[in-house]
């Protein structure tokens, strides 16, 4: 009987492959000393139902219906109805109009059960070097799943819309305990006993809720849910369309409303301001958005990021009573002027020339971030100039943490990809990223002849202001060089300087 109560305790925690155990236990000490007891017996086909083996229970229910007799029957007859009444419905009509609806999907899923099942003997390393992978890993590398945006969206939507068939208005529970596990207000590093208690305990409390979720839904498929729910095939069709047609509309109304705020940015000059705003309504909400739904989003994308690179271009102007100093590119670039300094080389083995692991600077770690984000969304951009501007980001953001090089290297990548899109404006924002990266590292040369490729494209963009400014641009780089030159004459010693004389 111990056992039996301790069944009990376990079902009710859902911690059913435990129960089960015990009341079989149970059941066989029982057999041995007194015959077979039908509490016990029940209590081991409820677990059986509790473990969606509706197969097994009806098995069990039968055999028990039939040994007992009278009133002890007749609990094992009423488990009989629901269980009979469970398969009925996950095994009628609407499993046959699922399967025809989805057969290719089903078709994929057994397969891939069926390679599931066949289990490999061969060691690692022999199954490695067939797959053509690295064969001396003694622990196999994991390789990270990355999904898409419109992926994400999908499975968030699909996981929520699961909770409010079941749940109705308590899916929002099931929500906030799934984003309990990792709160960091609930796990504090301060906290040094109870953080491990609470995560534990949120954790656990999260896959009970989970289990039963899980009964819910063998017992009343979803497909089975949407049948009854929408006998009507053609109103279900009909209310289908109405929906999409209502967020088409949406989209519609917010697409010109965020080029109304993206033009009124431009026309303000609030580049910093508008370069956020392009990247939160691309990255967070257009990216979940399908060519059905979305239907004018080539244009719209076309239209959002030439708006953003004419605005940027619009940045590169000369200044009012201009005239020329040791830090005239740095003005005209609009680069920092406490950077330009002979750059600090590093030297293997000295800690001063390089940063200190233990020191956190809040705006390196915002800026890795950012680059992962975008690194991701290039990996699922479907169109080029999208790929120009992520290129293009990422340059700048390595040019603002001091990353020349690897600067340098993605505004090539965005040079390469405007060829795709033939994107004039995006090419010419790609070489003058590649022309602030030189100007911090005080490549004279390779500044000049940068700013000698973007003239030919300021004169097919027609931009006079551009050609005005590159025209100062280039003035300034030629006495940059002068007075390198006559710098490094002055430094060589005095008979070389004669010999060159003469």
């Amino acid at each position: 009987m111990t056992l039996f109560r301790r069944s009990q305790a376990q079902r009710h925690a859902a911690q059913i492959n435990g129960a089960l155990s015990d009341a079989r236990l149970a059941s066989r000490m029982a057999n041995a000393k007194m015959g077979p007891n039908a509490p016990i017996r029940l209590q081991i086909c409820d677990a059986l139902i509790d473990l969606n083996n509706f197969e097994l229970s009806d098995m069990e229910l039968h055999d028990n219906a039939r040994q007992f007799v009278g009133a002890k029957s007749s609990l094992f007859n009423k488990r009989l109805l629901v269980v009979e009444a469970i398969i009925k419905d996950v095994t009628g009509r609407a499993m046959s109009l699922f399967f025809l609806k989805n057969h290719k999907l089903i078709q994929q899923a057994c397969d891939l059960y069926k390679a599931s099942l066949i289990k490999d003997t061969r060691p690692m390393w022999k199954i490695l070097r067939d797959q053509q992978k690295c064969d001396i890993l003694s622990i196999p590398e994991i390789e990270e799943v990355l999904l898409s945006p419109l992926e994400k969206a999908r499975r968030s939507r699909a996981f929520n819309v699961i909770h409010q068939t079941y749940l109705n208005d308590s899916w929002v529970d099931v929500v906030f305990m799934k984003e309990l596990r990792k709160n960091p207000n609930l796990l504090l590093d301060q906290c040094k006993r109870s953080k491990r208690l609470l995560q534990i305990l949120s954790v656990e409390k999260y896959d009970v809720v989970r289990q039963f979720i899980k009964m819910m839904h063998s017992r009343s498929p979803f497909y089975y849910v949407s049948y009854v729910k929408f006998l009507n095939k053609k109103m279900l069709e009909k209310n289908k369309e109405a929906y999409l047609y209502r967020i088409q509309y949406q989209t519609h109304r917010n697409m010109i409303a965020d080029l109304k705020e993206i033009r009124k940015l431009r026309k303000e000059k609030n580049v910093k301001r508008l370069t956020g705003y392009v990247e939160k309504i691309m990255g967070d909400y257009y990216v979940r958005k399908t060519n059905r739904v979305m239907c004018w989003k080539f244009e719209f994308t076309n239209e959002v990021y030439n708006t953003l690179a004419l605005a940027l271009c619009e940045q590169y102007r000369v200044p009012k009573n201009f005239r020329y100093s040791s830090t005239s590119m740095y003005r005209l670039l609009l680069l920092p002027l406490d950077k330009a300094k002979e750059p600090v080389p590093f030297v293997f083995g000295d800690r001063s020339t390089y940063q200190d692991g233990s020191f956190i600077d809040p705006a390196a770690i915002s800026s890795r971030k950012l680059i992962t984000r975008l690194e991701k969304r290039i990996r699922f951009a479907k169109y080029s100039i999208e790929k120009c501007y992520l290129l293009h980001r990422i340059a700048c953001i390595h040019l603002s943490q001091g990353r020349y090089d690897e600067s340098c290297l993605n505004a090539r990548k965005a040079i390469k990809e405007t060829h795709n899109c033939n994107s004039l404006i995006w090419k010419f924002l790609g070489i003058m990223q590649k022309v602030k990266a030189y100007c911090m590292q005080k490549k004279v040369e390779k500044t000049r002849e940068a700013l000698e490729k973007a003239i030919p494209l300021c004169d097919a963009l027609k931009n006079p202001p551009l050609i005005n400014f590159l025209e100062v641009c280039v003035s300034c780089s030629v006495e940059d060089t002068a007075i390198k030159a006559s710098l490094l004459l002055s430094q060589r010693p005095s008979g070389i300087s004669t010999i060159t004389s003469n």
